[in-house]
């Protein structure tokens, strides 16, 4: 097999990333080289109910992430990044020529939950990374929200959540636009 592309002096070598799910390893890193096509695979055997159901929340557990750019170990064309979550900092890097991705050390257990639930592949979709960008960019507001309000802004949050469901959401939001 190729070289380690985070370590890049590590042969990567075969192993089980679950049961039935083939990946490569480097016993220097612990990096996992994984393909989308194999996980397919292991997904579409396992049919419906013979792989546990659990939710596809990102768990709380601490996992290496580099930040360097990687060369693929099969084309070594260069990775591209892909973030798995708004809450982690965490990005998986992506092979768009040979669609394997690297893991770094513990970053599977990251993205078990979407992969046993079903939704790993989609990571790697425009639509999820535009997903993830948008919970940023509110998580980001809202930090700016409170440091700015203080204690004022759980009574905000409070009223935003009543005006979203509200029927007459619509003349609220006009009735505190006024200036008078």
């Amino acid at each position: 097999m190729a070289q380690c592309p985070q370590c890049a002096d590590s042969t990567l070598v075969h192993a089980m990333l679950e049961p039935s799910l083939a990946a490569y390893s480097c016993g220097k890193c612990l990096g996992t080289l994984v393909s989308l096509a194999a996980y397919r695979a292991w997904r579409e055997a396992a049919g419906s109910g013979r792989l546990p159901v659990v939710p596809a929340a990102v768990p709380e557990s601490d996992a290496a992430d580099s930040i360097a750019a990687k060369k693929c170990p099969k084309c070594r064309s260069l990775m591209s990044k892909y973030r798995i979550s708004a809450e982690r900092t965490n990005r998986l890097d992506y092979c768009t020529h040979c669609d394997e991705v690297w893991l770094d050390d513990g970053e599977w257990h990251l993205v078990e939950g979407l992969a046993l639930s079903g939704d790993f592949a989609r990571l790697f979709t425009q639509a999820w990374q535009n997903m993830v960008q948008v919970e940023v960019t509110e998580a980001m507001e809202g930090s700016r929200l409170r440091g700015m309000l203080g204690n004022d802004f759980a009574r905000v949050e409070e009223m935003r959540e009543w005006i979203q469901t509200h029927p007459r959401k619509l003349e609220i939001l006009a009735r505190l636009a006024r200036r008078k």
